[in-house]
């Protein structure tokens, strides 16, 4: 009798643990959730981040890198005069879309629709950006399926640059799809496609930041579009002690109200996404984010790493110097508070020699710093990775000293 009542406690303990631990990996009201910390992606916080899940407008982001690289690549520049065609005056007049009545026969400039797209979220300004070099539906999709495998980003799929329902796309339908195809993407994959655009693209949150947009939509007609981000500072869900600049929502039927944000809180670039949350208000898209700020405030903080002298020394070869600093000597990882988190330090540098070589000038990296640990997660799966770089010069030696050394 004994050892049943032991064996039924030490049952209800486990379904306790495993209910316990249920609870602590959904506690916000959303389809799927997530919070990383921009620099080095590690996790703060998951929930159901895998499975892919209509995005709507926050594929807007991704069209835009796509811009950017047709700018990079000089095919496009930020003054170049987009064309309006009838078919897309025809979304961008739609009450039934996010339109800014964008005129047709009229050209504005890509550095116009891109306020739109990103501010606005207008649907027009969108596709008048994706065939602004005269791709079609089908090709513009392409290169967005392109951009986002090389970024790593594994569970997207991509049916058109709005974020629309494919029969909601006019005349820009494809016929070999269905009306209701939508693009999908996970969690992880808009965290990484956030974290990309922040880190390659900050100029952007320049745009994403502004809380109202002035657009000249004809000679005699200009617009005002308040920005469709509910958590700017000074904003009705602005969050205390976090200062958010960006990034995008997105609404549709399938996809339901959704939210990646990205702001500084105590030094760091947080990001955080929300798909689909729950209740017919689409503000609570920014009350999931709240709380997962609170969440990150209440539970987490910055376990502070101290940098071995073994690291932060390194042996140069040909230099005055025989031997040369590297920085930063500490770094730091988001940590539970009730948890020491346990890791390990390695180091891998640009050159496999065991000695770097002079000359090498101060700030220059060299190498990275990679911290794993069983505890830490990151969107890409890799350690957490920090550049090192020189503290100091370390000339070239003249002949005697390059001998010596």
């Amino acid at each position: 009798m004994k050892k049943l009542t032991v064996f039924i406690l030490s049952l209800f303990m486990m379904l306790m643990v495993g209910s316990q631990s249920v609870l602590a990996n959904n506690r916000i009201d959303a389809s799927a959730a997530i919070m990383a910390d921009a620099s080095t992606g590690q996790i703060i916080y998951k929930q159901n981040v895998d499975k892919a899940l209509p995005v709507a407008s926050i594929t807007k982001l991704l069209t835009i890198l796509v811009i950017e690289d047709e700018i990079q690549q000089k095919q496009l520049s930020w003054d170049t005069q987009v064309k309006i065609t009838p078919e897309i005056a025809a979304i961008s007049n739609d009450a039934a879309y996010s339109s800014i009545g964008l005129k047709s026969g009229q050209s504005y400039s890509v550095r116009t629709l891109i306020n739109a797209a990103l501010v606005k979220s207008a649907d027009g300004a969108t596709v008048a950006l994706a065939t602004a070099t005269g791709d079609g539906t089908d090709e513009f999709n392409l290169k967005m399926m392109q951009k986002a495998k090389k970024i790593g980003m594994t569970k997207t799929n991509i049916v058109n640059s709005v974020g629309l329902d494919n029969g909601d796309m006019k005349s820009f339908k494809l016929a070999d799809l269905p009306n209701n195809a939508a693009n999908t993407m996970s969690a992880r994959d808009v965290a990484i496609l956030s974290q990309y655009f922040v880190k390659h693209y900050p100029e952007l949150l320049q745009i994403t930041a502004q809380k109202e947009v002035k657009f000249q939509i004809a000679k005699d007609q200009v617009k005002t579009e308040k920005n469709l981000n509910k958590m700017l500072p000074g904003e009705q869900y602005a969050v205390k002690g976090v200062t958010i600049d960006g990034l995008k929502t997105g609404t549709s039927d399938s996809a339901g109200a959704c939210f990646a944000s990205t702001g500084k809180y105590q030094g760091h670039r947080i990001i955080t996404v929300i798909l689909h949350s729950k209740g017919s208000n689409k503000d609570n898209r920014f009350k999931a984010t709240q709380n997962l700020y609170k969440i990150l405030k209440t539970e987490d903080h910055l376990q502070k790493i101290k940098v071995p002298s073994s690291v932060t020394t390194r042996k140069v070869a040909n230099g005055v110097e025989k031997t040369m600093k590297l920085t930063p000597q500490q770094v730091t990882i988001w940590s539970p508070y009730d948890t020491k988190t346990d890791y390990t330090i390695g180091t891998q540098y640009k050159k496999t020699e065991k000695k770097l070589e002079a000359p090498i000038w101060k700030g220059e990296r060299v190498g990275s710093l990679r911290i794993t640990s069983d505890q830490l997660e990151t969107l890409n799966g890799e350690p957490l990775t920090y550049s090192l770089y020189s503290a100091n010069d370390v000339r070239r030696g003249n002949f005697w000293q390059r001998l010596l050394h």
